[in-house]
């Protein structure tokens, strides 16, 4: 009994450290998360070891610092000066990720705060410079898309030159993988006469959607009115005197052997057609009788 108390003792104070230490002893980290590790007693941070997704027991002196190694969105809202000075205001979003290898670099020399105090003022800074050398035109019309792409270029470059690690060069902490250019505000004035402008382009465009219906509404008329013209002088070359008689003998004879009542009326003069009139009353062939 007396040897169990001490053993008891033991094991409590096992179990009680245990569960205090706990939180320092077992990390977890999370899907998507690197960890770097920080040596208290063993030269501080591991530049040589990134901790892994799961679960890492280390030494309860020890700490480890997460990273998020997702892609990530940043959004920006800046005043940016074109070279005609057209002052502007752009919304833009840009992609980010940390180099998962160089996490570790990252953690010593800028810190988990290294999205407020290295990407983002890069990024502003190249947005900047890209819409300076610009005019408004080139800017906010055609060169737009080529823009947005040199900043990306740009401010992915500028990152890898200037925050390389002291001693070592074309180190790459952050990947800056895409922009895109979200809005753009022009102060009141100049909104108000590039909508005007825009207004009277499309007053334009229909007058001369219009003109165009209505030149080729004239050229249909004019091709109708040709055709029917040569359907005319088809015709009129056909109608001889020959013909006409002709067929005026053809349709006395079809109406002189129908079986209804007619009335023949021949003409004096040697070219007439004799007139029939018809009927289906008694009078008329009565009339014939008579």
């Amino acid at each position: 009994m007396i040897n169990l108390i001490p053993m008891l003792i033991i094991l409590f104070l096992f179990i009680g450290g245990v569960v205090i230490l706990y939180p320092r002893i077992v990390i977890l980290v999370p899907a998507g998360s690197v960890g770097v590790m920080y040596r208290a007693l063993d030269g501080g941070v591991a530049l040589d070891e990134v901790v892994p997704e799961g679960v890492t027991l280390i030494l309860p002196w020890n700490s480890v610092s997460q990273y998020n190694s997702r892609i990530q969105v940043q959004s920006l809202e800046l005043d940016v000066l074109t070279s005609d000075l057209l002052k502007s205001k752009v919304k833009l979003n840009f992609q980010f990720e940390v180099n998962r290898l160089t996490v570790p670099l990252l953690h010593k020399f800028v810190g988990p705060n290294y999205v407020k105090t290295m990407v983002i003022p890069e990024v502003t800074s190249v947005t900047r410079e890209m819409f300076g050398r610009l005019s408004s035109t080139q800017a906010f019309t055609e060169g737009i898309n080529q823009v947005v792409r040199d900043i990306a270029i740009t401010a992915d470059r500028v990152i890898i030159d200037k925050l390389s690690p002291p001693g070592l060069t074309e180190v790459r902490l952050v990947r800056i993988s895409a922009v895109q250019l979200e809005s753009i505000t022009f102060p009141s004035e100049i909104q108000k006469a590039i909508e005007d402008k825009l207004t009277q382009a499309q007053v334009s465009e229909s007058y001369i959607y219009k003109l165009q219906t209505a030149e080729k509404e004239a050229q249909r008329k004019v091709l109708e009115a040709k055709g029917i013209k040569d359907f005319q002088d088809i015709v009129n070359a056909g109608m001889t005197e020959n013909y006409l008689r002709y067929r005026g003998i053809e349709a006395s004879e079809s109406l002189a052997k129908s079986d209804n009542s007619k009335i023949i009326m021949f003409g004096t003069s040697t070219g007439g057609l004799p007139l029939i009139l018809g009927g289906t009353s008694g009078d008329a062939g009565a009339l014939i009788r008579k």
